[in-house]
């Protein structure tokens, strides 16, 4: 019966996740981004609106070197109240099942065979997941495709984040794991990276991305279970630590898309986002 109550505990985060993120961004000044030339469109920069998946990421707005200071963004916007909620309705659903860890470990190794979960082993691994994003946005970019670029940038920037965050967690706890291997049980580092990437895709394609990355992450997070590595908690609180970085560094929030209003100024340009 544990199975079954991880999945819906993930279905609930990923269905809240949106919820708890509704904060509209505020205008950017883009003046160092958008300058006017003399060779620039006789059209007004103001009459020129694109959706923001084309121009939001570093990666295609601005020299490489800016991406460190955007990580640094990361980190201070993840310090927020829908982080807060997200977190809360993840720490919260871990302590509910909690009395069920042990039984989790117990039913994922007979519902998995070894082949299965060693596949969700490896797919959950940091270096699959990372190296995704940095594939990802490699292809977007040797091939002059923004979208991709941007997606590939948003993975990476994730999966620190959400890494970062897991590695506090396991020195914080020192929880061990079921199978005595070592102390670094909660939470997850898994489950949070299959979670990161799900929530990251499911802002750039909706549910119809969404649902099946999200299936794959709790899968991964089952996969941890089976092999003992993991206790039912400890996916949950992985699974809040992904879902929480994956809304943060993206700013299509839920669903809700924002078109960008590009309008001049003195030396440059002033970049506001509006709610479709």
């Amino acid at each position: 019966m544990t199975l079954p109550v991880f999945v819906a505990a993930c279905l609930a985060l990923g269905l809240a996740a949106p919820v708890a993120g509704q904060t509209v961004p505020a205008p950017i000044d883009a003046r160092t981004v958008v300058s006017p030339s003399a060779d620039s469109p006789s059209s007004p920069l103001a009459s020129r609106a694109a959706s923001v998946d084309d121009v939001h990421s570093v990666f295609t707005t601005k020299p490489p070197a800016s991406f460190f200071s955007t990580v640094g963004h990361d980190f201070t916007n993840f310090l927020s109240i829908d982080t807060a909620k997200i977190m809360g309705t993840a720490i919260g659903a871990g302590l509910a099942v909690s009395n069920w860890d042990r039984p989790s470990v117990e039913d994922a190794g007979e519902v998995l065979s070894r082949r299965a979960f060693a596949a969700g082993n490896v797919a959950g691994s940091l270096y699959v997941q990372a190296g995704a994003g940095v594939a990802t946005w490699v292809i977007g970019r040797t091939t002059n495709h923004p979208h991709v670029a941007s997606l590939g940038g948003e993975l990476v920037r994730a999966q620190i984040l959400a890494q970062t965050f897991v590695q506090a967690g396991k020195l914080a706890t020192e929880r061990n794991r079921p199978d005595g291997s070592n102390s670094q049980s909660l939470p997850s580092g898994h489950t949070a990276s299959a979670f990161a990437t799900a929530t990251v895709l499911q802002q750039h394609f909706g549910w119809r991305g969404g649902v099946p990355a999200y299936a794959l992450a709790g899968f991964i997070g089952a996969s941890r279970m089976a092999a003992s590595k993991h206790y039912l908690s400890d996916v949950i609180v992985g699974a809040g630590i992904g879902i929480a970085a994956g809304h943060t560094v993206a700013l299509s929030v839920g669903g809700t898309k924002f078109d960008l209003g590009v309008a001049p100024t003195p030396g440059g340009a002033m970049v506001g986002f509006t709610r479709r």
